[in-house]
């Protein structure tokens, strides 16, 4: 069996067989074809060190050539010599664990040679929030409709011009002032929402795993709320989702469109031209509220 079979049979055994971290058989070809490219070049690197290709008959006959120590002196060629990220570096392993899971269905070894493999620690950058200036000028955007096409004749967007502003106001100042995730400010019902002459508060129904929590309302998110609720009674809408579309039949507006708005907020605001570029999100309004 040369390099090519092994990589082939490698291919088939993950398009049928969970991964070691899943218990769900058939990974996404996206997957299998990085772990294939990745066993590729750890096969190549294997001949190169020694001489010979690494194949299923190969290891059968002394299966305890592939062992940790020889995976911790790939790795870390890995780190020193094509200077590949912590990030890139857990990849291989994780290609490398799939790699034996094969090579063990196969009869080639029957040991784990990823066991006590030394691993990079991968850095995880904070989430950052916008500043107090980022925040203005994020902010500034909704003072006025977003009117950047002349026609000669008004298009339904431009008529509806000023209720959109109601309406994307509303969700963007309520993100960033009580921190809504984008799913839970999609699945918002009228009822969740409770506004008082100095107070208010926000009911997540279904959170992160599943949790429900109570969240106050500051002022800025109030006021937001409250002119879009005026607004919202303006148009037939029959059912209890908080933010809807306005154009057709009124469904509920969908996270892609509040995630477009979001983003165009950003741009709008120059926040995307900073050095370094600041590039909008529901989950950077999020860690703006949080920080």
């Amino acid at each position: 069996m040369t390099d090519s079979k092994t990589l082939d049979t490698f291919r088939t055994y993950l398009e049928n067989n969970p991964l070691p971290s899943r218990h769900r058989a058939g990974a996404s070809d996206r997957t299998i074809k990085g772990y294939v490219q990745d066993i590729s070049i750890f096969l190549r690197w294997w001949k190169q060190s020694f001489g010979a290709e690494l194949t299923v008959t190969f290891l059968r006959k002394d299966p305890y050539q592939l062992n940790k120590k020889v995976l911790q002196d790939f790795l870390a060629w890995l780190e020193t010599t094509l200077h590949h990220t912590a990030a890139t570096v857990l990849r291989y392993a994780a290609s490398l664990r799939a790699f034996s899971t094969f090579l063990v269905s196969a009869k080639a070894i029957s040991h784990d040679p990823t066991i006590g493999l030394r691993l990079p620690v991968k850095k995880k950058a904070d989430p950052k929030g916008l500043d107090d200036a980022q925040r203005a000028r994020f902010e500034a955007v909704f003072q006025n409709p977003w009117l950047d096409k002349v026609t000669k004749r008004k298009r339904t967007y431009e008529t509806l011009a000023p209720q959109r502003l109601a309406r994307d106001k509303a969700i963007a100042f309520l993100m960033l002032y009580a921190g809504p995730r984008v799913e839970e400010a999609y699945s918002l019902n009228l009822d969740d929402i409770e506004i008082y002459p100095r107070s208010g508060v926000m009911h997540i129904r279904k959170g992160k795993n599943a949790k429900e929590r109570d969240v106050a309302l500051p002022k800025p998110a109030r006021d937001g709320l409250i002119a879009w609720l005026k607004v919202r009674k303006e148009f037939p809408i029959h059912h209890n989702a908080l933010f809807v579309d306005l154009r057709g039949k009124y469904d509920r507006l969908s996270m892609r469109s509040m995630q477009s708005m979001i983003a165009e907020a950003g741009q709008r605001a120059g926040l995307d031209r900073l050095d370094p570029p600041i590039f909008v999100t529901p989950h950077i309004l999020r860690h703006t509220w949080l920080t």
